[in-house]
């Protein structure tokens, strides 16, 4: 197929995850929540819990839709599944206390997130990228929403001070219903000349990828790299005011974790693609770890900064190359339930990891302990990574035990 066919699919996909749940919603949900809490007189902690709602339906339903996408396609899919977050944020609009509608709101975002969410891009941009399919798959599902997100915000910002935020809320799920619907329903076709061989000795079947020591592997990876990160994320600004940071130099630092993801996607991306090697994934799911130290060991706003930056590389980095490696390691044949089984789990990595850093630091009036014990998961999740090339279930070449599987699909893209 050509070029601007693979282009266009690329396009329209990247527009689907930048417009979709993790984007729009959570990217704008901080500014909403203050307005949101005050005009309801709710206090901060009732409108999370549509947070919470989110992430368990998403987890219990993406390996199901999962296997849905894998066997009639992903357009109508995800096209349904961004009407439904739509949906979900028109009904928030409209709500007065947390009632049925607020529920309902939050199950259709759950339900919505699940069927238009990263799993449905694996298949379909794997099967127009080979050469190039980490940093294809890294610019879907990790530039294309951190870009997004970090655009949201100030819009949204100013549409709640000049209109009130049930009406920011009905614009934005007007932008989610007509991109969305545009982009999914013209342009998400996979390749139809794409071949979908697993890798020698490994199954590539849901039923089967799940009995595997490699299954289980990118699974923890993911699970303890993502949600400990995003935990620590969470806490950052209260961990460094703790220590003497301004709030100001504290949000600043934020920023900078956060804007680094851009170049962490492209990077990380990039490097495997042309190395094709275990080790080159290992370095960036470790520069967190650096990230840590760094931070943990100064109060000073340039070093601070540097920290930042280094966690947030890893922790883009780790979002893009997982997908890519369920790829490689297990085909095309069902890439969307495999990778929904592991994004599934990690969702309740990410739900439960901030709340255990909270409780360490209640316990112990200390975020000193908890931030160990972020990185010692990092470090678990590194050390995984490192053991794919030796659980003994793909062929490599002679000495070369860090070598990534040859690629999952034929032709020349």
């Amino acid at each position: 197929m050509s070029s601007p066919k693979r282009l266009q699919v690329t396009i329209a996909a990247a527009l689907c995850m930048a417009v979709g749940m993790s984007a729009i919603f959570m990217g704008s949900f901080p500014v909403f929540l203050g307005p949101v809490s005050r005009d309801l007189a709710w206090g901060q902690a009732v409108f999370p819990q549509v947070i919470t709602v989110v992430s368990v339906c998403s987890a219990l339903l993406m390996p199901l839709t999962g296997r849905l996408i894998d066997r009639i396609g992903v357009r109508w899919p995800v096209a349904i599944g961004l009407a439904l977050v739509a949906l979900g944020m028109t009904l928030l609009s409209g709500v007065r206390q947390a009632d049925g509608l607020f529920w309902i709101a939050a199950i259709s975002l759950g339900m919505g997130a699940s069927l238009s969410g990263p799993p449905a891009f694996v298949g379909l941009m794997s099967s127009w990228y080979t050469g190039n399919r980490a940093l294809a798959l890294s610019i879907v599902l990790s530039l294309a929403p951190m870009c997004s997100q970090a655009a949201v915000a100030p819009a949204v910002q100013r549409l709640i001070t000049t209109m009130g935020w049930r009406e920011a809320y009905r614009i934005l799920a007007g932008v989610v219903l007509v991109l969305g619907l545009f982009a999914s329903l013209t342009s998400l076709r996979p390749n139809p000349t794409a071949v979908a061989p697993a890798p020698d000795r490994v199954k590539g079947t849901p039923r089967h990828a799940v009995r595997t020591g490699t299954f289980w592997l990118l699974a923890a990876a993911s699970c303890f790299s993502s949600g400990p990160l995003i935990g620590f994320s969470v806490h950052t600004v209260g961990w460094l005011t703790s220590r003497g940071v301004s709030p100001e130099t504290a949000s600043t630092i934020l920023s900078a974790l956060f804007l680094s993801g851009v170049a962490g996607a492209l990077l990380s991306g990039s490097a495997v693609d042309r190395t094709q090697s275990l080790r080159v994934v290992q370095i960036f799911f470790a520069l967190p770890l650096l990230g840590l130290a760094l931070m943990a060991s100064t109060t000073a706003t340039p070093l601070l900064l540097a920290g930042a930056a280094l966690i947030g590389f890893g922790m883009s980095a780790s979002t893009g190359l997982c997908p890519f490696l369920v790829t490689r390691y297990f085909g095309l044949k069902g890439p969307a339930e495999i990778f929904g089984f592991i994004l599934a789990l990690t969702m309740v990595a990410i739900g439960v990891a901030p709340v255990l850093i909270g409780l360490g630091f209640d316990s112990t009036g200390s975020y000193a302990d908890p931030i160990a014990a972020v990185a010692v998961a990092v470090a678990f999740s590194t050390l995984c990574i490192g053991l794919l090339d030796r659980v003994g279930i793909t062929k490599g070449k002679a000495g070369a035990e860090s070598q990534i599987p040859p690629l999952a699909s034929g032709g020349r893209q």
